[in-house]
């Protein structure tokens, strides 16, 4: 299984050493997001290592430009917080990465999520919504390409920890899968429309589920 984890273009010192990357990047994939068919939905960017995809190990982090110098914040979970701004834009601001000695190179990776924690009841009107919002974003940054990407065939429920859902139906055991701190749910057509998935704690977020990530 696998969930849409699409890398950022980086460019400047070799491995080890610090990472410099241009704020543009960033602003161009945050625009896309201020439309109001997005409202749900967010990118989420993190530093984490190249090997094991856990937070990166640095001693600073920081937006510059001619005008700009400040510390970025960081979760937990490796993801960082950069502002959308036009005057970082313009300013060809750039996030520079001091990194810890010795630590695992840093990558910066952006993963396609909901916006706002949900609750653990979740109908499949909720689920719809959201792979709706998902398909379309993923088309729109793909532009033309958008006809050789895989289909979204629903979505990614993601917990902080291991993934539990209860009374579950047939019909919906036959497409939810559920391992480790996620559920896989396919939302194919034979579903009931009143259907719901109860789980045993909160999400953190949803994921799209990408067609050929489900075996």
């Amino acid at each position: 299984m696998r969930f849409i984890l699409l890398s950022l273009l980086l460019w400047g010192p070799p491995a080890f050493a610090d990472l410099v990357m241009s704020y543009h990047g960033f602003y161009g994939r945050m625009k896309k997001l201020q439309q109001p068919e997005y409202s749900d939905i967010t990118l989420a960017f993190a530093l984490t290592g190249e090997r094991s995809g856990k937070p990166c190990k640095f001693y600073s982090l920081k937006l510059v430009s001619d005008q700009h110098d400040f510390d970025v914040d960081i979760a937990g979970n490796g993801e960082i917080s950069l502002p959308y701004d036009e005057a970082l834009k313009n300013a060809n601001a750039v996030l520079t990465v001091l990194q810890a000695d010795n630590a695992e190179p840093c990558q910066v990776q952006f993963r396609l999520r909901s916006r706002m924690r949900l609750p653990s009841d979740i109908s499949i009107e909720t689920l719809l919504h959201y792979r709706h919002q998902f398909k379309q974003l993923l088309d729109d940054m793909a532009g033309v390409s958008k006809y050789w990407l895989p289909d979204v065939i629903g979505v990614i429920v993601e917990f902080p920890q291991a993934a539990i859902a209860v009374d579950l139906s047939n019909e919906q055991s036959d497409v939810t899968l559920c391992e480790a701190n996620r559920c896989n749910i396919e939302l194919v057509d034979t579903l009931p429309a009143n259907i719901q998935w109860r789980f045993a704690a909160r999400p953190s977020y949803l994921l799209p589920l990408l067609q050929g990530s489900v075996k």
